[in-house]
């Protein structure tokens, strides 16, 4: 198999990161602000003070860490013909964009907070997309209580599609919560390290820190068998080194310290290795999606899981970051990076649907994202080098200045190597050029998603689940 991809590291240069890290691990350290995870790091090798809570990490206890990484995990889904296996070779599976705080309204247009009847759509809406693959809770349900957003936010897309769910979790207290959510869904704790039909996004506080709740959300989801994504989200001059040499390096050192923390709680644990660094935006200090400088982060980043031999999440797609209202609202920047990451070295992506540096969302960015994803993300699929595929004896039949075009060969296999539409999808795509209106192909959009909001009904959970599920929420409510 061939696949396009980037590589921004050589050799030497992964070394080189990998050698850096250590230092950092070795010599300055991780904040743990847990004494049950300070306690694991320490049993497993670490030098601790309970005092500064604070881990120092030997190199010997990273090659130990990096022993026990699976080399291939599955993301499952409600239906088992959604299930996500990686390492993935070609095209990376990806998702909806995560817990924006407002959306824009279908019927007005406005601005407005989000609820569960808003998650509710949005995941319904993801559940019939196609080029979608799994989802993020895309959008906050305020009306939930404080104390378990994520606990609420798990369980009402969990029971509105049938894919893959990543979420996340503030305490132990709501990983649990979490984890016999979706027990009563899949059939038993047991079934569910088997089959985890959701994971966990855990980020570290740059530089180099892990709160308490979240650190000991991870080892909750460690010993469940539920995969934890650690995502490291530097900014360049402002949480991590203005150099992208120094941010690699701190994006490398708070992966393998979380993944030291899963193994040392449980062999095997289920990892993602991690990045969503960018550099922000230095005038106002906003984070910036889409900067060049995500690009050649996310790559190196996807090379250092390779490396490692962890799967892999970095980079993704959307087209409405930086706008506040649907449509395609990219500057060339943006465009180069939603292109280039998907030919990074990466199992997983994130982002469709978002709006606003991610603040906001759309139903219809939602449409028009996954449409332009469908096309883009055929820059990542496998081209087959077999000896069939070569067809020499047919290039000789041929031979100098023929045509292939009337063979029967090219009939057999057009569909199979080349990436046609049909007419309707053809159609479709053809408003998103550049000189088309954007009024129009918002309009189209909308019409499209309340088209699929009416029609569209995801496969339920049985009634013994949902009343399981209500009961775990009442249980946690404040």
């Amino acid at each position: 198999m061939a696949v396009a991809q980037i590589s921004i590291l050589s050799k030497d240069d992964i070394e080189l990161v990998h050698e850096k890290t250590l230092t950092i691990l070795e010599e300055t350290g991780v904040a743990v602000l847990s004494k049950k995870a300070l306690s694991v790091l320490g049993e497993g090798g670490a030098k601790t003070d309970t005092k500064s809570m604070r881990a120092w990490i030997p190199e010997s206890m990273v090659k130990e860490t990096v022993k026990r990484i699976p080399r291939r995990i599955t993301l499952a889904a409600r239906n088992h013909k959604q299930d996500m296996i990686a390492p993935r070779t070609g095209y990376p599976f990806m998702a909806t964009n995560g817990t924006a705080v407002y959306m824009t309204d279908m019927k007005t247009g406005a601005r407005r907070a989000t609820t569960g009847n808003d998650l509710k759509d949005f995941m319904t809406l993801s559940d019939a997309i196609d080029p979608l693959d799994y989802v993020w809770p895309i959008v906050t349900a305020h009306d939930a209580p404080d104390r378990t957003h994520a606990l609420s936010e798990l369980a009402i897309s969990l029971q509105s599609t049938t894919k893959h769910v990543q979420g996340e979790a503030m305490s132990a207290e709501e990983a649990r919560a979490e984890i016999e959510v979706a027990a009563a869904i899949i059939g038993g704790k047991d079934e569910l390290a088997k089959r985890p039909i959701f994971s966990v996004i855990q980020c570290p506080i740059c530089p180099l820190e892990f709160e308490k709740g979240s650190v000991e959300a991870v080892m909750e989801f460690a010993k469940a068998g539920i995969p934890v994504v650690s995502m490291s989200m530097a900014l360049c001059g402002l949480t991590s080194p203005v150099t992208l040499a120094g941010t690699m390096a701190i994006v490398n050192a708070e992966n393998l310290a979380s993944f030291a923390i899963s193994q040392m709680t449980k062999s095997g644990a289920p990892i993602v290795y991690s990045s969503e660094s960018t550099s922000p935006n230095m005038r106002t200090g906003e984070i910036h999606y889409g900067a060049v400088e995500e690009t050649i982060l996310a790559s190196a980043a996807g090379q250092m899981a390779k490396h490692y031999g962890a799967p892999s999440m970095v980079g993704g797609f959307s087209l409405g970051l930086s706008g506040e209202s649907p449509g395609i609202s990219c500057d060339p920047g943006e465009l180069l990076f939603t292109t280039m990451t998907t030919i990074a070295s990466t199992d997983f992506g994130s982002g469709i649907g978002g709006l606003d540096q991610a603040k906001g969302a759309a139903l219809e960015q939602i449409i028009i994202d996954s449409d332009v994803w469908e096309v883009v993300r055929q820059l990542g699929r496998e081209v087959v080098l077999s000896d069939d595929r070569f067809v020499t004896d047919l290039i000789k039949e041929v031979g100098p200045g023929g045509t292939f075009l009337k063979k029967s060969h090219t009939v057999r296999n057009m569909r199979r190597e080349l990436f046609i539409q049909d007419n309707l999808a053809a159609e479709m795509f053809s408003q998103y050029r550049f000189d088309r209106d954007r009024k129009e192909l918002v309009q189209r959009a909308r019409e499209r998603a309340k088209k699929i909001l009416s029609e569209h009904v995801p496969e339920k959970v049985d009634s013994d689940a949902k009343r399981k599920i209500d009961k775990i929420l009442d249980e946690h409510r404040d």
